[in-house]
């Protein structure tokens, strides 16, 4: 994409912008640090600040997915997120401000260093159950009405048709035809998730390069908030359970990890009971398979710490092994992975992050 966008930016935010840097470049977002060449009274004084432009102007006040509309409430209402400038949802762009150079959990799980790995964990915990605590529900389901009249969820979950669909299609691939009564009535409890008076509000896209870890804080905070949703808690809590349930950053870690960021969410976070953590990994997996299956079988999708055929056999395995509601659904994605490496030659192990690959290797 081009970079005239950053003229609707430096409009937008009242003041001159030069390209600093480009941070991000896809087909539905791109990201830039600018550097503030005129008045820097409406950047607070700050001599950057950061711009994010949606391409897709048809999509501008569509609040039912990933778009502007969610990024624009979510950074207005959900603790820790970066002060948000200026924004035109009509241009499509949004300038906030620049938290400069800051460590990722991806930066760490990608080091050497086990020990400040597992302590990141703990932080993504606390500041995942201190998001929930403090996010404005009321405020944010407002702002989305306000800019997206027509909208149907008011916020809620981006995608509920997602996981139905994606049993529909594990039934396909295993020449089921269609559902059973039983696993139809099982895709009808993930409108559980939708929260109902248990709803919170988060940033809802814990990839690990999204949260940032500080380095003289308890809590981990997050960026990118273009996913934001009220939701019920467990939809982030399995990613905690199965680190990046639906995300392309994902990797093995081990069961330390996984102990410290639980008890960091325990510390501040709402109770959530292992049934709901269950269902809204199946349903993440399964809304995965829906986006990701077809492509996959065409061709590997490289990540972070691992690919996309690794992570999806992965996650099958996972709902397999932890049935809980969801039986009939469950025994689905365990003979979808049997398919996928024993007639597929998919490979059966997730990759390891590399800080723990560390401590295989000695």
């Amino acid at each position: 994409m081009g970079l005239g966008w950053l003229d609707d930016a430096a409009f937008v935010l009242g003041t001159e912008l030069s390209l600093d840097e480009v941070l991000r470049d896809g087909v539905r977002t791109s990201v830039a640090r600018c550097w503030v060449d005129g008045s820097t009274v409406a950047s607070q004084g700050a001599h950057t600040v950061i711009a994010k432009c949606f391409h897709s102007k048809a999509m501008a006040h569509n609040s039912g997915g990933f778009g502007i509309v969610r990024e624009w409430a979510g950074l207005a209402t959900i603790p820790g997120a970066p002060q948000m400038l200026a924004a035109d949802l009509d241009l499509g762009v949004i300038v906030m401000a620049d938290l400069g150079e800051v460590t990722t959990l991806a930066d760490v799980l990608g080091g050497s260093d086990p020990d400040a790995a597992v302590e990141a964990g703990r932080a993504w915990g606390r500041g995942l159950g201190a998001t929930m605590r403090g996010a404005d529900v009321a405020t944010f389901r407002r702002l989305v009405r306000t800019a997206d009249p027509q909208t149907l969820s008011a916020g809620g979950p981006a995608s509920p048709r997602l996981p139905g669909r994606g049993a529909s299609r594990l039934a396909d691939l295993l020449d089921d035809g269609v559902l059973s009564e039983e696993a139809t009535a099982e895709v009808g409890l993930f409108a559980e998730l939708a929260g109902g008076d248990d709803a919170v509000l988060t940033q809802a896209d814990p990839c690990p390069g999204n949260i940032v870890i500080p380095a003289d804080a308890p809590d981990a905070t997050f960026i990118d908030f273009e996913a934001s949703s009220v939701h019920h808690p467990a939809v982030d809590v399995a990613h905690l359970q199965v680190p990046w349930v639906s995300c392309d950053d994902s990797g093995q870690v081990n069961g330390t990890f996984r102990d410290a960021a639980m008890a960091g969410y325990r510390e501040v976070g709402p109770a959530v009971s292992d049934d709901m953590i269950a269902l809204a990994a199946t349903a993440a997996t399964l809304q995965t398979t829906e986006l990701s299956l077809e492509p996959l079988q065409r061709r590997d999708a490289p990540g972070r710490f691992g690919s996309g055929r690794q992570r999806l056999v992965s996650r099958w395995r996972w709902v397999a092994d932890h049935p809980g509601r969801t039986p009939q659904l469950a025994l689905m994605c365990g003979r979808a992975a049997d398919l996928a490496v024993q007639e597929w030659g998919w490979p059966s192990e997730l990759e390891t992050v590399p800080c723990f690959a560390q401590m295989t290797r000695t």
